[in-house]
This record gives C-alpha cells, structure tokens and sequence, in this order.
C-alpha cells in the first residue's frame, strides 16, 4: 500500500472552511470530523485506526525527506504527492499518531480572527515539524 492510500483509509477530512472552494458545502464548520481531531485550518482531519510505525515506515521508503528534523510546509508535500488535500490529511494524520506536530494557525494562534488564519495558511504556514 502506497502512502496516498493509507491517508485514504484511515483519515477522515472535514469540509473546506476557506470560504473560495465552489464545491464546499453551505454548511461547512457542520461538517468536520468528530473525536480527536487536528485543526489544519482550511479543515480539520480526525484519524480513523492508523499505526505510527507503519505510517512512518511508509513516509521513510516514499518521502525520506520528510524526516529530516526540519519543518515542512503543506506546498512542498502537496508538491511531492501531487495533491495539496491529501498533503494536508498527511500532515493531520501523522499528527494524531506521534509521528510529527502538525503546525497551524488553527493549532498555534487559534485565538487569531478566522480571516487572518486562512490568509497566514494559504501562504503556506501550515506544516509538519519532526517531534
């Protein structure tokens, strides 16, 4: 099983909150996961199963670079999986299973106004940071 797939199976993704997506729901904040969830500020993502080595085991044989001690954003993952929402269910579901800290408006400043976090996200200021 690829990583792709993995973060398929066994992460569930809120709607998109952004407020630009035309194929968001009218009622997108209803539509977020439940339990134990990561705020990615664009959405939210929970974990549904998962196992920390085998996620990581995966991240090492496809994107060793991942683990190198240095943060990285969701654009340059989006850019190494060919998909910016699998990037970021990446980065919520690595998160929920100790293998690195997700970073976020929504998990760093979440007392910021809604407007000034999707804007610091969609520059690219959400990422993962080995742990």
């Amino acid at each position: 099983m690829k990583l792709y797939d993995y973060v398929l199976a066994h992460a569930a993704r809120g709607a998109c909150v952004c407020g630009k997506c035309c194929d968001a729901p009218e009622n997108p904040k209803e539509k977020q996961p439940t339990g134990h969830i990561v705020d990615l500020t664009f959405f939210k993502v929970s974990a549904i199963g998962g196992n920390r080595e085998e996620f990581l085991s995966m991240v090492q044989a496809e994107y060793p670079a991942w683990l190198d001690k240095k943060e990285h954003s969701f654009i340059e993952i989006g850019g190494d999986m060919g998909d910016q929402g699998i990037a970021l269910m990446t980065i919520g579901l690595g998160h929920l299973l100790g293998a690195w800290k997700a970073l976020s408006p929504g998990t760093t400043l979440p007392f910021l106004p809604s407007e000034i976090k999707q804007l610091m996200a969609g520059n690219g200021m959400v990422s993962l940071q080995n742990i």
